[in-house]
């Protein structure tokens, strides 16, 4: 299995190379790349956890992104559902629900 860092894309998106030069701080994800750090990291760019005030990426860079997330997912495949659920606050107050 090629676990290599994924550098091409398709049309719809831009490089990656691209989106690191845009946003510098997002180079740390190749460093982390197939960790469950990384998978984390993935999923909170792509959620707000600033209680509606993160702004988002422009379109083709969250598709970058997804992109990332869904490559990363398929090829470490034990991290998909890795998520500090403390900081997914998208369903509640998840500590009443038994789930810790």
């Amino acid at each position: 299995m090629d676990a290599a860092f994924p550098m091409s894309s398709s049309a719809i998106e831009i490089p990656v190379a691209e989106l690191f030069a845009k946003f510098p701080h997002l180079r740390k994800i190749e460093a982390m790349w197939g960790s469950a750090e990384c998978r984390k990291l993935l999923f909170q760019l792509m959620t707000d956890t600033r209680g509606g005030t993160r702004q988002g990426f422009p379109k083709e860079h969250a598709l970058t992104l997804m992109r990332l997330m869904m490559e990363h997912d398929r090829k470490f495949p034990q991290f998909e559902h890795v998520i500090a659920l403390q900081e997914d606050s998208r369903w509640g107050d998840v500590s009443r629900r038994g789930i810790r």
